[in-house]
């Protein structure tokens, strides 16, 4: 049986206390190992703002984490992940900040089907001054 000394103890939980006052474990995990798209978005007819949404994919956790940033858009009222042809396939949280993050569990096939053809997903935002809209891109 292996034992643990304090050093090793006390180095644990101060990762842990580092990583509480930042992001999820969840999100952190996927930053490090996960795959990492982007959507930028433009408005829609008749909207106004523009923003970026960052996705990660982790394939071990099925988790799929969103980041919304936006500007002059006013306040997020909802926001989907779309697959080919428009259709909704995940409800993205709306965001408490300018910086939060979000992480579901997913399908594994949802996260092999971003990774085998990103361009066929989309994010689309619903926003106090109108929708904006971006198809996913895989960061480089």
């Amino acid at each position: 049986m292996r034992s643990f000394k304090p050093v090793h103890l006390f180095a644990s939980t101060c990762a842990v206390i580092t990583l509480s006052g930042c992001e999820t474990i969840s999100e952190e995990v996927n930053e490090a190992v996960g795959f990492e798209y982007t959507a930028t978005l433009a408005p829609m007819a008749g909207g106004a703002g523009s923003g970026k949404v960052d996705v990660t994919l982790n394939d071990a956790t099925t988790t799929l984490c969103t980041d919304i940033e936006l500007s002059g858009a006013g306040t997020v009222n909802a926001a989907y992940l779309n697959g080919a042809g428009g259709a909704r396939v995940k409800s993205i949280d709306r965001p408490d900040d300018n910086n939060s993050q979000d992480c579901d569990d997913v399908s594994d096939a949802l996260i092999d089907g971003i990774k085998a053809n990103p361009s066929n997903y989309s994010v689309h935002v619903e926003t106090s001054t109108g929708n904006l809209h971006g198809t996913l891109r895989k960061e480089r």
